[in-house]
């Protein structure tokens, strides 16, 4: 059983009854609020929970504001853009930097900005390309580097590090502050 309950600052929360759950709990999750209740919990209770904690949601929204719907249009665009940018991009800086790698795929994961197989198969989020180019660059590297090293040992940073001429630890901050 689920209700949802409108408020002027958060927005819509969904309230939801959960027959294993024990207590209240609020979560959010790509800037939606929604709060878990107990089968025999009140939906009055958490509304007031809601109300006592809001300068705390309001504060890790800001942090974590929602994330934009993405059209089908919008996809077949993106997914266009990363088709002729992105294969070239990996075959330039593997070239450049004296790695291999057996195939790339394009996908539009929102989970992860990229992946490398075992296989040494490389796969990149379609949503690179919302990224500054020098961040798209940082995620190529890190996926080439784990044809070398496929971990996040201190020898995978320190090779990344290298590759990014000492820069590796920036950038992944920077990158951090993006959402798929």
């Amino acid at each position: 059983m689920q209700k949802i309950w409108e408020d002027k600052e958060l927005g819509k929360v969904v309230l939801k009854k959960h027959r294993n759950s024990r207590q209240y709990t609020i979560r959010i999750r790509s800037g939606a609020v929604s709060v878990s209740l107990p089968l025999l919990g009140t939906y009055k209770k958490a509304i007031e929970l809601l109300e006592i904690h809001k300068p705390t949601i309001l504060s890790k929204l800001k942090i974590n504001p929602p994330k934009p719907v993405i059209s089908e249009q919008d996809l077949k665009v993106l997914r266009k853009k990363a088709s002729e940018y992105l294969p070239d991009r990996l075959r330039m800086l593997s070239g450049l930097h004296g790695f291999t790698y057996t195939s790339i795929r394009i996908s539009k994961s929102k989970s992860r900005w990229g992946s490398c197989s075992s296989k040494k198969n490389i796969n990149l989020s379609l949503f690179l390309m919302r990224l500054p180019s020098h961040l798209i660059d940082y995620v190529i590297l890190h996926e080439l580097c784990h044809t070398v090293e496929m971990n996040h040992s201190d020898k995978f940073w320190a090779l990344l590090d290298r590759t990014c001429g000492g820069k590796a630890k920036v950038l992944r901050k920077e990158l951090r502050t993006f959402y798929i």
